[in-house]
């Protein structure tokens, strides 16, 4: 019983990656798991190809209603969970090769948190891009020291690729939050982490998280998007020091994270929001680079060593485009070297 997972699967129109997410349980040692797939009110083939493909497979519980969003239907899964553990798969993603058996052998007796990494694929391509972590193998946690690095190595953020404790969700009421537009999976975890004393941060992925152009985390357009984000990080701050008891060094170690966000809202203006007009992503990029909150992070990543000069005195000025242009071309660069070397 001890490392019995349930699997709980919102899908919402998603009759064309729906099979892929399913298969991919299906392929592993699936053993003393509960698997429950909500259907969020599809108007498309969805709950047909799930009923389908499930058939009288008594692990499988298929749920229907009507269209509420993606927390209401991962809500709605967890009422019906029966499993010592609680695992979420979005439904155009898929599990790893291995990804049950690895996380039955992580949990250990006292852990209240199971954190797996996981790998990157975008749609139409071949390369699995890992999501790097700073260390193989696993390692276990205690108290709420381990945050920050949890937060900057972008393993916190999603409820994808972790194995929460069913009674800790049940007995504190842990609920997505209902009636927001961003930003529900992170608000879930602070709420979550509350409650955990010993976790273990596994390097292994646990899903692959694929990523369709133009659209999924992160395409989406918000109206006041740096706003939204700077509301999330003053909950992230409040969560510090009210209910981890982090001080001021954890908080200056954090500030990358939110630096980030700046930094990727401003570049989701330029390269993903094509559809806005040109002028007004250029004045929201402007205000970004004005802002004092994103100010105060580039001086903190500044004072503490973390940032170029070049860097610091290109976005210091707001010359944002010349900042993503000089960083493109890097990038670009670093990954021809490493096809390079591979070959």
């Amino acid at each position: 019983m001890g490392n019995e997972i349930s699997i709980v699967i919102p899908v919402y129109n998603g009759a064309q990656y729906i099979e892929r997410c399913i298969t991919s349980i299906l392929t592993q040692d699936y053993t003393g798991c509960q698997i429950i797939i909500v259907d969020d009110g599809s108007t498309d083939d969805t709950l047909r190809i799930c009923r389908e493909i499930v058939g009288q497979n008594d692990h499988f519980l298929i749920l229907h209603q009507e269209n509420q969003g993606v927390s209401a239907a991962r809500n709605k899964g967890m009422t019906y969970v029966k499993k010592e553990w609680i695992y979420f798969l979005d439904a155009d993603d898929e599990l790893d090769q291995d990804a049950l058996q690895i996380m039955k052998e992580s949990i250990e007796p006292q852990c209240q948190w199971i954190v797996m990494n996981y790998r990157k694929q975008v749609d139409g391509e071949k390369e699995l891009i890992e999501n790097w972590i700073g260390f193989k193998g696993k390692r276990k946690f205690y108290g709420k020291d381990g945050f920050v690095d949890l937060l900057n190595s972008e393993l916190f953020m999603y409820p994808c690729g972790k194995l929460y404790k069913t009674e800790i969700i049940k007995k504190n009421a842990v609920q997505f939050p209902l009636n927001i537009v961003y930003g529900e999976d992170i608000r879930f975890n602070l709420q979550y982490f509350c409650y955990v004393n010993e976790y273990l941060v596994q390097s292994s992925s646990a899903f692959i998280y694929h990523i369709r152009k133009g659209e999924g985390a992160g395409s989406s357009y918000y109206e006041n998007s740096f706003q939204m984000q700077m509301d999330i990080d003053k909950e992230i701050l409040d969560y510090m020091r009210k209910d981890y008891g982090l001080g001021k060094e954890s908080i200056q170690k954090i500030n990358p994270y939110f630096f980030r966000q700046g930094i990727n809202t401003a570049a989701a203006y330029l390269t993903i929001w094509k559809k806005l007009p040109f002028l007004y992503r250029w004045r929201e990029i402007r205000k970004i680079m004005r802002d004092s909150r994103f100010l105060s992070f580039l001086e903190c990543e500044w004072d503490c060593g973390r940032i170029q000069k070049i860097d610091y005195l290109l976005l210091k000025k707001g010359f944002f485009l010349l900042y993503y242009g000089i960083h493109y071309v890097y990038t670009k660069w670093k990954q021809i070297r490493r096809k390079e070397e591979t070959l």
